[in-house]
């Protein structure tokens, strides 16, 4: 019997796929004697040894049978659908819809929701990209150095799912320094990443049909976490001073959570007030809800000092969970992120971590220790804030040359974004001049991107931890021309 292989892959796989085919197609019937190895590998111009391994693997898998006499047969009462089924080919496609569950269906709709948020980020030349910054070359070096340490110690096994316990030390120390918070290792679940943080909460607080307050506008990510584990989301306004007192829940449901930014708030930049900080515990007492405080950028404050975490101000410790991440400190590639969470939530949240992935990559943990022990994270801390401190004084003293009384700027006390509103266009006429910005080649980001409802003044953000001075500076002038352009078309319009 001839087999043709068709070219692709190794050539035992083309060997297997040939065979197989041939079974599928009828042309080896059930119980049809194959040809020897040895033949086959003649026949075929290869090595024996490949159709050797081409029959063993199919032995394995159930399609081929060997007797003790040495022949080898197609397995007796073999059954295929009427779409053969692909051994190593182009994958499966299944007709019509997917067999999704309910929960599956929600979950990839949050997502789809939420996509939009962060698509078109870093694709023009000049790109005001929010959450992006280029690598400290200096802190590239170091993360080489450790990790090669890190290897050779071939400590490569699985982890404790809460994280390792000398890096939950450690960060139980910044925390106590830094943000005034007082908690111990065990309260520290390090996981992959903000979002893996968020998901982990909302699987183990909400049930479907609870409610969850999010800022508006804030972070689309929280909210699609939130809303795939089938809770409501309620959106709550961002003022001057924060977020505003969650509202009562409607007359079904309650309140289970609330999510909030509150040292720099996600996009505004604004600073809950202690006022409105004590209001936020003093309704998450009486609403028997838990906060989830996400300072995703703390480790970037170049202006004053950070104020105590809502975790700090919480005397009873048992409403508020605390996220922080080395997304924006290090790198997003990274993948780390932690938890500091109240001592009776400790060991759930320990539990569903491990079901989750049974713990973070051990080896980005080591490597972020050892950082933090030598003191080479604290000297890139250093440099960072500087940088970005020097980022957005020539960000703002261009926006200030170039376009004046025309915007105000907001946003500006720590992070690598500021806000920018403009004080003579609507919506709609803030559209075209983000337009008019990509057609000459400078990327910035609508407010409304991050609001589900109409905003009063509508904005752009400009994130600089992408860009350097001169670049800022040529971006900076795009966006005037784009301004004036989008004006005079208001002029000729209206006239």
């Amino acid at each position: 019997m001839l087999f043709e292989l068709d070219g692709q892959g190794a050539r035992y796989r083309q060997i297997c796929r040939a065979v197989l085919q041939a079974i599928q197609a009828g042309r080896l019937p059930s119980g049809r004697r194959l040809p020897s190895s040895r033949r086959l590998a003649k026949e075929l111009g290869c090595a024996r040894n490949l159709a050797l391994l081409a029959y063993e693997q199919l032995v394995i898998e159930g399609y081929l049978r060997t007797t003790s006499r040495g022949g080898t047969f197609v397995a007796p009462d073999l059954k295929f659908p009427s779409a053969p089924v692909r051994h190593g080919g182009a994958p499966m496609r299944l007709r019509g819809s997917a067999p999704l569950s309910d929960r599956g269906r929600r979950v990839v709709a949050s997502v789809r929701r939420a996509l939009p948020v962060t698509a078109g980020i870093r694709q023009s030349p000049v790109d005001f990209a929010l959450g992006q910054f280029k690598p400290d070359v200096r802190m590239k070096r170091a993360m080489a150095r450790t990790a090669s340490a890190v290897i050779r110690q071939e400590q490569l096994g699985y982890g404790d799912a809460r994280g390792l316990r000398r890096l939950r030390e450690l960060i139980a120390e910044r925390l106590q320094a830094a943000r005034g918070l007082n908690c111990t290792p065990e309260q520290i679940i390090v996981t992959t990443g903000t979002q893996q943080s968020l998901d982990l909460c909302a699987r183990l607080l909400l049930d479907e049909g609870d409610h969850a307050v999010v800022e508006d506008p804030g972070y689309e990510s929280a909210r699609a976490a939130f809303s795939a584990a089938g809770a409501k989301v309620l959106s709550a306004t961002v003022g001057a001073e924060g977020m505003t007192v969650p509202a009562p829940a409607p007359r079904r449901g309650r309140i289970r959570l609330a999510y909030v930014t509150s040292s720099h708030q996600m996009p505004l930049g604004v600073t809950m007030s202690v006022a409105r900080r004590q209001a936020l515990l003093a309704w998450a007492r009486r609403a028997r809800a838990i906060i989830i405080e996400d300072d995703y950028d703390g480790e970037m404050l170049y202006h004053g000092r950070p104020l105590k975490a809502l975790a700090a101000l919480d005397s009873g410790c048992d409403r508020v969970i605390y996220s922080g991440c080395f997304a924006k400190s290090l790198a997003p590639a990274l993948r780390l992120a932690y938890l500091a969470v109240p001592d009776a939530l400790a060991g759930a949240l320990s539990d569903i971590k491990w079901l989750a992935d049974r713990g973070s990559p051990p080896i980005i943990q080591q490597l972020v220790t050892r950082l933090m022990e030598n003191g080479e994270y604290d000297r890139h801390l250093a440099r960072m804030r500087r940088r970005y401190a020097h980022h957005q004084a020539v960000l703002t003293q261009a926006l200030a040359d170039q376009l004046g009384d025309h915007v105000d700027i907001a946003g500006g006390t720590g992070g690598t974004h500021i806000v920018v509103r403009f004080n003579r266009l609507t919506d709609r006429t803030l559209k075209a001049l983000v337009e008019e910005c990509t057609r000459r080649g400078v990327g910035v980001y609508a407010l409304t991107r991050y609001a589900t409802r109409p905003l009063q003044r509508p904005g752009i953000l400009l994130g600089f931890g992408l860009l350097e001075s001169e670049e800022i500076k040529h971006g900076v002038s795009a966006i005037a021309a784009a301004y004036r352009h989008s004006v005079n078309l208001i002029r000729r319009t209206r006239t």
